[in-house]
């Protein structure tokens, strides 16, 4: 769990990046940026609000950690702390830079911010924040003068809107440290996440929840939609998402009798769970592991539970109680009409 409601701004460097393909360059400021408390609070709230998951990545290269560029200069930053913070942060603004090579990148501001007393699993922690605003608003700005009110046309960064961010912690400093992101996916975002900071998902329990639910889906869209109809394979998604639920630990033999009609799709589903597995890197479910609640949250958008047909005809199932869905939903074939139809059993219409 992560807590920044307390977490509090200490330093900050602010500089300006264009892009690099039209040769925008860059301001580097040669000081730090002096802030009261008033515009501490102000800018807390714009960088720090839109961390609300606690999906967590790691920095990460191919080769050799050292090599990332972001994670030796928050390194020496951790370190050497105020002495080091300026220097680094023109560091990360000529890597940005460099990686600003996609012509739809925007220029803009680029922030890199110190942070105290930010909480990361009951740890009181440190945090880098490295953030960029891109897309500039417009605002009308009142005044007061010759006892008439005035008004101008003002363009500038709305403080509910960041654009690109990133936080990392110094913990786990020798697996490439620990990072939240925030990031809104535009077509050119992949240089944020691949190229500047080249970050990976750290496989905690909230990564191995999404991971197994993820496969459970794709078996159901490439096996079991083979030669099961629509309603049992919504049947299936929701008896796995309903034992992610109610379960804190996977016990995968379990998880099997609790969703699957018989042992021969068991055979199935293990074949194919073992070669997700192997293919994604992640360990073998056999052994189990926590479920993250914040996982099964995450991954209910992607389970659905309605039944769409071409006669403009929607069954909505509740994934709460999808065994009684089950025993009061029937499929079968209108030879007169060559048609499929659903038969519902119900004791009485609800308001």
């Amino acid at each position: 769990m992560v807590d920044l409601s307390q977490a509090r701004l200490t330093t900050l460097a602010v500089h300006k990046v264009g892009n690099k393909v039209k040769r925008q360059g860059v301001v580097a400021s040669k000081e730090l940026f002096d802030f009261d408390e008033d515009m501490a609070l102000i800018l807390q709230d714009y960088f720090l609000s839109p961390f609300k998951t606690d999906e967590f990545f790691k920095l990460s290269h191919d080769a050799d950690l050292n090599l990332n560029e972001i994670y030796a200069y928050c390194k020496k930053v951790f370190k050497e702390s105020r002495s080091e913070f300026l220097g680094q942060s023109v560091n990360i603004l000529n890597h940005l830079y460099a990686q600003s090579v996609h012509p739809h990148i925007k220029s803009g501001e680029l922030y890199v911010a110190h942070f105290r007393e930010c909480i990361v699993e009951g740890t009181d922690l440190e945090a880098i924040g490295i953030f960029k605003s891109e897309n500039k608003d417009t605002f009308l700005h009142f005044g007061e003068e010759n006892e008439s009110v005035t008004m101008k046309v003002e363009e500038g960064v709305n403080l509910k809107k960041l654009d690109k961010g990133c936080l990392i912690f110094n913990t786990f400093e020798d697996d490439g440290f620990s990072v939240l992101m925030v990031d809104k996916g535009s077509e050119d975002a992949v240089y944020w996440r691949d190229d500047f900071l080249q970050v990976t998902r750290i496989q905690d329990n909230r990564y191995q929840t999404e991971q197994f639910l993820h496969l459970t889906k794709d078996f159901c869209d490439e096996v079991l939609a083979k030669d099961q109809d629509r309603k049992d394979q919504l049947m299936f998604l929701n008896k796995s998402l309903n034992y992610f639920s109610k379960h804190k630990e996977l016990d995968l033999e379990e998880f099997k009798d609790s969703v699957f009609p018989t042992p021969e799709y068991k055979l199935e589903f293990d074949e194919y769970r073992t070669n997700y597995e192997t293919e994604h890197g992640l360990p073998a479910s056999e052994d189990g592991f926590p479920i993250s609640r914040y996982g099964v949250k995450n991954m209910k958008k992607d389970f659905k539970s309605l039944i769409k047909l071409d006669t403009q005809i929607e069954i909505k199932l509740n994934h709460r109680k999808i065994e009684e869905s089950e025993e009061h939903l029937e499929l079968g074939y209108d030879e007169i009409r060559e048609m499929y139809y659903y038969k519902v059993y119900f004791n009485e219409e609800l308001e």
